[in-house]
């Protein structure tokens, strides 16, 4: 076998080798096309397998060649060849229309999922509008009902919006410098400030007698008195038992129940101490401590912001928790301003 016919027979068997492999490959495509449910239309699928038949064709149009070719009989290398070049006009021609009906598939699809795309964007803002406005309601209902407990203990709204501000500002203070900043999380200070209306909201569990008094409680009054964290955690936890999911009423459960405990011990209802106390709780009792003493009461005047630090920072590792009294002197110029700018007709300047 000579040079020219020995690279002749290689480009031939090269040839029939690609046919092979593109046979292959192609009925690979055919599987994956399915998935986009191309090979469903009658027409395209009609034609994709003619065009596979097609490639078979040639590849045994190649070894039919080979065979010609290397036997030397020239009538049916010029058939086979005029044969591979008419078909192959034909193969390519058909390809286009397969490729056509593919991209065309594919477009539709695309629009297809363009116009669910949008019809889901739609119901998503929805959705988040709808959230938004249960958010609203939750939020209201929970100012009314703390304002409702306000009222009869002789309050004014504002205590409740001055002690949830002052709630946010130890908490952000907390998570930014102290040992418990890995402990808290945007998540945990959401839920703290939307607690913190609730803390007083089992007074009214109370006599009006008791809550109204002008002057000092009898040890009885105050037993009775006490009982308003237990009266506001129990309330709280009727209504989270309805739910079926967790919510932050855990958190308003603590904190109602225990943010007249102190650092020390000597606190109620249950006389925890130290780390015992919720750190919910510890928040809450500072924020509504300096609270009442900036604000005037049946016992007592309104103190000034100044005479109010010091008195915090006396009871410092005995009613409240170090690291809170710390948080509270590194944003109490807000603590000032916020008492100032919402203040009762009564409060101090």
């Amino acid at each position: 076998m000579n040079t020219y016919t020995l690279m002749i027979s290689c480009l031939i068997v090269s040839g029939a080798v690609v046919m092979l492999c593109s046979i292959r490959q192609f009925k690979s495509n055919i599987q994956l096309l399915k998935a986009f449910y191309i090979c469903k239309k009658k027409k395209l699928s009609w034609m994709i397998s003619l065009h596979l038949t097609m490639m078979g064709f040639f590849f045994c149009g190649y070894i039919a060649f080979l065979y010609f070719f290397l036997n030397k009989v020239d009538l049916g290398l010029e058939l086979i060849t005029g044969l591979i070049f008419f078909f192959g006009a034909i193969f390519v021609f058909m390809s286009n229309i397969i490729h056509r009906g593919m991209l065309l598939t594919i477009q539709e699809s695309y629009d297809h999922s363009v116009s669910i795309g949008v019809a889901l964007e739609e119901e998503r803002k929805k959705l988040l509008t709808t959230n938004h406005q249960l958010l609203q309601t939750e939020d209201v209902t929970i100012l009314v009902l703390a304002y409702q407990a306000e009222l009869r203990d002789g309050e004014t709204g504002g205590h409740i919006n001055r002690s949830s501000e002052y709630v946010s500002l130890i908490a952000r203070q907390l998570i930014t410098d102290s040992c418990y900043a890995a402990y808290l999380s945007e998540e945990y200070i959401r839920d703290l400030v939307k607690s913190a209306p609730l803390h007083d909201i089992g007074k009214v569990g109370v006599p009006d007698l008791i809550l109204q008094k002008k002057g000092p409680f009898t040890p009885q009054e105050f037993e009775i008195m006490k009982q308003h964290c237990r009266h506001g955690a129990d309330i709280i936890c009727k209504a989270r038992e309805k739910l079926t999911f967790r919510s932050f009423l855990e958190l308003a459960a603590q904190l109602t129940l225990c943010h007249h405990e102190k650092w020390d011990g000597s606190g109620y209802p249950s006389g925890l101490a130290g780390e015992a106390i919720p750190l919910s709780a510890r928040i809450m009792a500072l924020a509504d401590v300096y609270d009442a003493l900036r604000t005037e009461r049946c016992y007592k005047e309104a103190f000034s912001h100044e005479k109010a630090c010091r008195i915090i920072l006396e009871e410092r590792g005995r009613h409240f928790d170090p690291e809170i009294v710390d948080a509270f002197f590194a944003v109490e110029k807000e603590f000032e301003q916020i008492s100032i700018e919402q203040a009762d007709t009564s409060q101090a300047a």
